[in-house]
């Protein structure tokens, strides 16, 4: 679907009366900027968040422009809200990041759970698309009237938190080191917050764009139903009040199912090599000194899977990670992958890594981001193409060129099936509430699959973090679980200002997804389902084999979904 491209008047609403419609088109080659506004029909159709970035992104970008040689100039990036972002609902809100990652070549939709969202509303946009390139090292002012640009070389190789401090405003993306040194580890600084799988920091490294700071002059939209709202906030309380789990994951976020890593199997201990570690009952009896913005993934991924079970040290490197601008689970699984290959001689280059030191760790994470020393700039290269160099293929944990979240996946058959398609989401369902992976039952995972995928779909478009639904999906089914679609459909019509059905709620999520595999083939992206041959056969898991389904079996379960839908049947439940 084309977005009309005409230039619009001044946006005449008030932002406490309408939702915003708006988007700012930032042209960072002739360093100016457009507002652009979506008809009623179009806002309808795209809603706001993933969807609304997708459809951006596709009609941006210039597939002539996307190789190396053109320093991806024609790949655009584009930050989005939900409009449900800005009202003040109890539920957590998000923002998406899409781009093209240029480790994987594929699309990337990086959901944060930051207040940015709430940020680019208050500044009467939807969303903000960068396109081109700058000339300089720069940074991007963004307000009411428009883009500014000034120069960031004073900045150039600074730490994320220190150019954040310096910058000074409330809402600010940045890039660190590891992305102006274009590595495919780079993530993104966005509000204190470490977000965007490997590679995705270096889009903006690439770009020239040190930071972009949203300067906000209005907080807040109370909806256009102040008695609904309220319910709404109401109803949210009791049900947090009532769940023990809910309101753990109100407080911490997805950390909080700490706990249960290491009883259902999900807990990658050491890099893949043990599966039960009491040490990591200490992370979860100190969660509360574990930084709010650290996510489950990225805590397994710097403590247990590096070896380290002490809150401080797991604090200690995530906060370099952020400075640095590195992804905690791409770099982790190099990490993995250069210690056992260094006890092997392969990597002479190297320190000793099999003692799990953090300061030995900080430094090598530290030459990684900066590209020094040989063991930086021999480092700084994709996991896979440093395997074809040094060899280690056996410790390398990749699905395509993806690094694999630190999870026991044998013991994980749902959240191993979306691994092998190269989707990022997580099914919790199978963490708070068990597993049932024998065979026989490849449907109820292949839906518990489909419904992650959807669910966290839909919730980015509307502007709810997934988070806020974890305590509901415990067992889910795509048609007949109906408490997180209503939850979603409910904060949608708050923020529209109109009625949303759950089907609605539901074809946003279908849709989004339908539109980054369209987009990921035209991009010829790899998306082959493959998994390690050690994540499938090794037996050293909570399960013995004999009870794990066959990776083909499960994808063969989920493509049947996958027709019926097209074909507009009910997938059957059992």
């Amino acid at each position: 679907m084309a977005i009309d491209t005409t230039t619009v008047a001044r946006y005449l609403c008030s932002m406490h009366e309408q939702p915003r419609r708006t988007i700012l088109v930032v042209d960072l080659d002739s360093e100016q900027s457009e507002q652009i506004m979506l008809t009623e029909v179009q806002a309808r159709r795209v809603s706001g968040g993933r969807l609304l970035a997708l459809h951006l992104w596709q009609q941006y970008m210039d597939a002539k422009a996307l190789d190396a040689a053109s320093y991806e100039g024609g790949n655009p990036m584009v930050f989005a809200a939900g409009g449900a972002a800005q009202l003040e609902l109890r539920t957590p809100s998000c923002y998406v990041a899409v781009t093209r990652n240029p480790t994987s070549g594929a699309i990337t939709c990086a959901v944060g759970s930051s207040q940015l969202g709430d940020g680019i509303l208050s500044c009467g946009y939807l969303a903000v698309v960068l396109i081109g390139r700058m000339r300089r090292l720069g940074g991007v002012r963004i307000d009411e009237a428009g883009a500014s640009f000034v120069s960031a070389e004073e900045y150039h190789n600074l730490g994320s938190t220190t150019v954040a401090r310096k910058v000074g405003r409330e809402h600010i993306i940045v890039t660190g080191p590891a992305g102006e040194q274009y590595s495919p580890y780079a993530s993104l600084y966005v509000d204190g917050e470490n977000i965007g799988s490997g590679g995705v920091g270096s889009v903006l490294g690439r770009k020239n764009v040190k930071y972009i700071a949203l300067s906000v002059e209005h907080q807040g939209r109370e909806s256009g139903d102040v008695k609904r709202q309220a319910l709404y906030n109401r109803r949210t309380d009791r049900r947090v009040a009532r769940s023990r789990t809910a309101s753990m994951i109100a407080e911490y976020g997805d950390l909080a199912l700490l706990k249960w890593a290491n009883t259902h199997g999900w807990a990658a201990i050491e890099g893949w090599s043990l599966r039960r570690d009491g040490r990591l009952w200490a992370l979860t009896d100190k969660i509360a000194q574990v930084p709010r913005t650290i996510t489950l993934t990225h805590a397994l991924a710097l403590g247990p899977n590096l070896g380290l079970f002490e809150v401080g040290s797991v604090a200690r490197l995530a906060r370099r990670c952020l400075d640095n601008g590195l992804d905690p689970i791409s770099i982790s699984a190099l990490l993995c992958w250069a210690k056992e290959s260094r006890q092997e001689g392969l990597l002479p280059f190297l320190p000793d890594l099999r003692h799990p030191d953090p300061a030995l760790y900080e430094r090598v994470l530290d030459s990684i981001a900066y590209r020094r020393g040989s063991g930086g700039a021999e480092l700084a290269y994709p996991l896979d193409e440093l395997v074809r160099r040094h060899g280690g293929g056996r410790y390398a944990y990749l699905v395509g060129k993806r690094a694999i979240a630190p999870f026991d996946l044998r013991a994980l058959p749902a959240t191993a099936l979306l691994s092998a398609l190269g989707d990022e989401a997580v099914v919790y369902g199978e963490l708070v509430a068990g597993n049932r992976h024998r065979r026989g039952n490849e449907r109820t995972l292949a839906r518990r699959a489909r419904f992650a995928q959807v669910l966290r779909a839909s919730a980015s478009s509307v502007g709810v973090h997934p988070n806020a639904l974890i305590d509901l999906s415990k067992g889910p089914r795509l048609f007949g679980k109906r408490r997180c679609f209503l939850l979603l459909a409910t904060a949608a019509s708050l923020a529209e200002g109109r009625t949303i059905s759950i089907a609605e709620v539901i074809e946003y999520g279908r849709t989004s997804l339908e539109l980054e595999q369209a987009i990921n083939e035209e991009l010829n992206a790899s998306t082959d389902a493959s998994l390690p041959e050690r994540m499938l056969v090794d037996g050293t898991s909570h399960y013995p084999k004999a009870q794990v389904v066959p990776l083909a079996r499960l994808l063969y379960a989920y493509r049947s979904i996958r027709a019926r839908e097209k074909q507009h049947e009910p997938s059957p439940t059992r």
